[in-house]
């Protein structure tokens, strides 16, 4: 099971966190900790090819059980395969979402995943919720259009069981390995033991966190601390960390932790 989605860390004074605004095709909300998360909002154009795979799958599912029923019990076992295509329709995104932390095989293999309003990982009845009230999207006549303009006409795209289930539908970004700076220092590789699982920050830190990492070799001591200060603090504060901690270790630890995953 995937780690949950972590803080994004934004330590520019002059921009505030706007709970909830989405700007771009991104949200950023804010925890009652003062903790930003920006998160990158899947429309229906990305969200359509992860349905057609889940589609897929579930077709799939249907015609083995058919088979298997006609095989075993004859032409009575229609009855049963119908019985459990119902099923299967109304619980196979409740199933999944709720067990794999938001996410069908098809939003896996597109890198989508359900979250709650509050960034942080759906629960097993806001799954069920979700799943159900967007069954009204489903298979009847032109009620793809409900769910279609649902997303239209809120700022982040949610469906009518995205807006019933407080959860919206986000894309995780991956970042590339190539030409990364592994650190192998000693405190640096026990203050990452002590850091989140995953830090995900933003595009002006990360680019901070690697022009850091890609030049320190080149600085002694005394510049490494005074360049690592003004970001080290507030990331102490944001991640629970000791105040004292030398500026350089915090930012190589997190560094480390965001491009690496170590």
């Amino acid at each position: 099971m995937n780690a949950p989605i972590a803080p994004s860390l934004d330590t520019a004074p002059d921009v505030p966190a706007s709970s909830g605004s989405a700007i771009d095709g991104s949200v950023r909300l804010e925890t009652p900790e003062r903790i930003s998360f920006d998160f990158p909002l899947a429309g229906p154009f990305r969200r359509f090819p992860a349905y057609l795979i889940d589609a897929c799958i579930l077709v799939a599912l249907s015609i083995g059980a058919l088979i298997l029923s006609v095989s075993l019990v004859g032409s009575s076992g229609v009855g049963l395969v119908m019985v459990f295509f119902f099923i299967l329709t109304w619980g196979y995104g409740a199933f999944f979402e709720g067990v794999l932390d938001g996410q069908t095989p098809g939003k896996k293999a597109l890198g989508l995943r359900v979250v709650s309003e509050r960034g942080v990982p759906i629960s097993g009845p806001q799954a069920i919720l979700r799943n159900l009230v967007g069954s009204v999207d489903g298979p009847v006549p032109f009620a793809y259009l409900l769910g279609l303009s649902s997303m239209l006409l809120t700022r982040r795209f949610q469906r009518l069981g995205d807006l019933a289930a407080g959860t919206i539908v986000i894309v995780e970004e991956r970042r590339p390995r190539l030409g990364l700076v592994r650190i192998n220092e000693p405190a640096i590789r026990e203050l990452v033991e002590r850091l989140p699982a995953r830090i995900a920050v933003g595009s002006s830190l990360a680019l901070a966190l690697s022009d850091y990492a890609s030049r320190r070799r080149h600085l002694g001591r005394a510049l490494r601390e005074e360049i690592a200060a003004p970001l080290a603090a507030p990331l102490c504060r944001d991640l629970g960390l000791p105040p004292n901690l030398p500026a350089d270790t915090v930012l190589c630890a997190v560094y480390q932790r965001v491009f690496l995953g170590e």
